[in-house]
């Protein structure tokens, strides 16, 4: 999924500086509500190897449909695993959810304004292998989907559940994780399970699918970054509280994004989607 035209220059250039004193605050009360302190020395290495795992997702889109046994998605996700793993570790993901707010419009607005004043932003998006239409991509996203992020509450939001067997009427708190950490294991869950799910659906999955789960593959592990990056940042010492608060509402952002497209992108296949059947029977 790329755009063509405007780049992400041309957002930045229209941004004018507002108040972040809330942004802020809401970083230094991530910070202060860690149950662990970060290491920064972890968090930097894991996300140097998942950097260079960016350089292996062209040849996903040459690859097609894996062979059987072969892991050519799940093998892009290890150091993101130990990343999160790390925050789970350190109660990262129970603070950002306890001292963030939920997806409204207003965070959305305000922390994507704070993203494209991040002057690392554009840096870090084309070291990741992202060309100028795909860093606006990735950013503009984010708005485009604000139905969608809303859909993704924190977990005290939703109503609890009525019964032990009746989970259409709520949700039973302790077997919920935080909102940031549903978002990036169930990324880094979708592209683990994306090698069986394809080969198992050869005969249904088109070239065109595989390219655009490809990408929403590809923006996930963008989340995955912006979210370590931010933790790092924070384990450094280098993080402003604003830029926390950003980082990790858009990692989050962008994962949440990549997941609801991808199903769309690959994992609900009907009829218009699906493979012509001329095509399919001579694969069979």
């Amino acid at each position: 999924m790329t755009v063509s035209g405007p780049v992400l220059a041309d957002l930045r250039s229209e941004v004018e500086d507002e108040a972040t004193d809330e942004l802020a605050a809401m970083g230094r009360k991530v910070e202060e509500g860690l149950s662990e302190p970060l290491d920064a020395a972890l968090l930097a290495t894991e996300l140097s190897e998942l950097k260079d795992e960016f350089e292996r997702i062209p040849e996903l889109r040459n690859l097609g449909v894996p062979e059987y046994g072969e892991t050519p998605y799940q093998d892009l996700t290890p150091a993101a695993w130990r990343i999160n793993d790390h925050l789970v570790e350190t109660g990262f993901f129970e603070s950002a959810e306890e001292n963030l707010p939920a997806f409204t419009s207003e965070h959305i607005h305000a922390t994507t304004r704070q993203l494209l004043r991040m002057d690392s932003l554009p840096g870090m998006l084309s070291e990741l292998g992202f060309p100028d239409d795909e860093q606006l991509a990735v950013v503009t996203n984010i708005v485009t989907a604000r139905e969608q992020l809303s859909w993704w509450q924190p977990t005290p939001n939703y109503p609890p559940v009525e019964a032990e067997d009746d989970y259409d009427e709520g949700v039973a708190y302790e077997t919920v994780a935080p909102l940031h950490h549903r978002a990036m294991e169930g990324a880094l869950l979708w592209i683990d399970g994306l090698d069986w799910w394809i080969w198992q659906h050869e005969v249904l999955v088109t070239d065109e699918m595989i390219n655009r789960g490809v990408w929403d593959v590809k923006s996930m592990l963008a989340g995955a970054y912006l979210m370590g990056d931010a933790a790092r940042r924070l384990a450094e010492g280098t993080a402003g509280d604003e830029g926390l608060t950003t980082l990790i509402t858009v990692g989050a952002a962008i994962m949440i994004i990549g997941q609801e497209f991808l199903a769309e992108d690959i994992a609900w296949i009907d009829d218009e989607m699906r493979k012509p059947l001329d095509e399919a029977h001579e694969e069979v």
